[in-house]
């Protein structure tokens, strides 16, 4: 086993698109970069993704003559963002940093991007656009990595398919005809090993770091942060049971991901019970950790990537696959008192699940189920096969009061629900939440079925809708530039932090579906950027 380097520039801990961007930004300017990744395989929670990436005002929409600026997208997060949160220098910052990054990835790898035809979600708001903004990777060959090949990893999804055929195709209600269809594209991506999605992203961000000469370790965990003098100066890093201290001369940066697979930490922040996990099992709150022991301040503990998600079998063990098994014509939500709660089409459903009572400061809303009847299962083929991986998960009863019953729901409730629902779907029209009416429903997405069925027809199904987690969103406090604060707002000078492990300046609002990866990224070519900067002005 090669030593670790006991001085680098800079040290970049974790492996997922934020840790990798910062890694070839910082790299690409020639500086000395380390990455250490805690399990064996790279890419983190990232390379699980669906691959949808959010970047307003980027060079794809300029080409294709879709007019967008930076002011327009941060009066548009401004006025979509959670009641109370004011991080205007953040935002902006944020915004700027993402079309010079995503120019960064098209020249300095192998990635290319195509858009999507998704809107943002909140259409009325001003500086919003219908298109744009959301894109996504196209295809890559694991070959591409080079020694790394299979060291990226995979994901719960199909790696074979690209997110925009997800889109575009019917692929979740006829996985098996969608297929067939697409054989022609699929097969030669089988021989040649070329992945889609989140997968794909890592895979070329791999590739980018290693040109840029990033020296990539794996099983390389970061046990403890160093500090001189209020500086952070490098980190302990445990491999195979031995510790390595590395010294960073200009930055380290925190990019560990987030905390969901440590069951101690979710307890204490998280709204629960939390249904499945679509992330890494290293998850478990690393960064958190060794920056609350080095002085810093934490911050957005309880905001997380929450989505839809089905159980399915990851690495011998259960997780979560995101599928919006919600999104049915004959499928409500409906919280533990039996009651609607939300536009079950919504892009931000998942924050409203997690809403918390203001006074008791308990969960509002769970236990949550979806609710449907017969025809569901054959509209929904994946939560057909997958639902016996959790016995109870999905359960039937031959009548609505019986279901009710079996699920712990108030007598009669259900009922009610029920019916105010079956007379929406017979007008066409939902008076309660508008489901069905805002753009982001349109066809661009044939996973969301914007229209109302009655649900009428017995076994009556009820299936557990309690949060699921791709990422959480909470970790230590930075500026604009993404150093670390303590809890007094002074910077603890040398320490960065991005993606998941930081206290996101968004949250679990989504402002469009690629929320999580594109401001994660920017994030990390922003943490980069100021390290490149204080280290050109300490060089006049």
């Amino acid at each position: 086993m090669q030593a670790l380097e006991g001085e680098v520039d800079v040290l970049v801990l974790g492996s997922g698109c934020a840790a990798l961007v910062a890694a070839l930004r910082a790299a690409s300017a020639g500086l000395k970069v380390l990455v250490c990744e805690k399990t064996s395989k790279l890419g983190g929670a990232s390379a699980m993704s669906a691959g949808g990436i959010w970047v307003a005002a980027n060079h794809l929409a300029a080409e294709a003559g879709i007019e967008d600026n930076i002011e327009d997208a941060f009066c548009y997060v401004q006025a979509v963002a959670p009641e109370g949160w004011s991080y205007p220098e953040h935002w902006r910052a944020l915004l700027q940093a993402g079309p010079d990054m995503l120019r960064l990835l098209e020249r300095k790898t192998p990635l290319h991007f195509r858009l999507t035809g998704e809107p943002d979600p909140y259409a009325d708001i001003a500086g919003s656009r219908s298109k744009g903004r959301m894109m996504s990777v196209l295809p890559i060959s694991r070959l591409v990595a080079r020694r790394d090949a299979f060291r990226v990893r995979g994901s719960t999804l199909p790696e074979i398919f690209t997110y925009h055929e997800v889109l575009e195709t019917d692929l979740y209600h006829k996985p098996v005809r969608t297929a067939l269809e697409l054989l022609p594209r699929l097969l030669p991506r089988l021989l040649t090993l070329t992945a889609g999605k989140g997968t794909a992203l890592m895979l070329g961000l791999v590739r980018g770091c290693q040109d840029a000469g990033v020296r990539l370790e794996t099983r390389a965990k970061g046990v403890e942060l160093l500090i001189e003098n209020g500086r952070a100066i490098g980190a302990v890093i445990e491999r195979k049971g031995r510790r390595e201290t590395v010294r960073a001369r200009l930055g380290t940066v925190i990019a560990t991901g987030g905390f969901e697979w440590n069951e101690e930490m979710t307890r204490q922040y998280l709204v629960g019970p939390v249904q499945f996990r679509g992330s890494p099992r290293g998850n478990t709150g690393d960064g958190q950790r060794m920056a609350e022991a080095a002085g810093a301040e934490l911050g957005h503990m309880d905001q997380a990537n929450v989505t839809a998600a089905i159980p399915s079998f990851y690495r011998g063990n259960l997780h979560g696959m995101p599928v919006p098994y919600h999104a049915e014509e004959n499928a409500i939500v409906v919280n533990r008192h039996g009651k609607r709660f939300w536009d079950e089409l919504h892009v931000n459903l998942g924050e409203t699940l997690i809403e918390r009572d203001p006074v008791t400061n308990e969960p509002l809303h769970l236990p949550a189920y979806v609710i449907t009847d017969a025809r569901y299962l054959r509209k929904a083929p994946l939560v057909r096969i997958f639902s016996h991986m959790v016995p109870g998960w999905l359960v039937k009863a031959p009548s609505l009061a019986a279901l009710a019953a079996k699920i712990g729901l108030p007598s009669g409730a259900l009922e009610e629900t029920i019916e105010r629902f079956n007379g929406f779907a017979r007008t066409g029209v939902d008076a309660d939440f508008g489901r069905g009416k805002t753009r982001a429903h349109q066809k661009a997405d044939k996973r969301k079925r914007a229209g109302l069925e009655p649900i009428l027809k017995p076994p009556f199904i009820a299936i557990r809708f309690n949060p699921s987690i791709m990422s959480t969103k909470g970790g230590p406090k930075t500026d604009a530039q993404g150093r670390v604060l303590r809890p007094d707002g002074t910077v603890i000078d040398g320490l960065y932090a991005a993606g998941a492990a930081m206290a996101n300046p968004i949250g679990t609002r989504g402002v469009g579906a690629g929320t999580t990866l594109g401001p994660f990224m920017s994030w990390g070519y922003l943490c980069a950027e100021d390290i490149l900067r204080r280290n050109h002005q300490a060089a006049e």
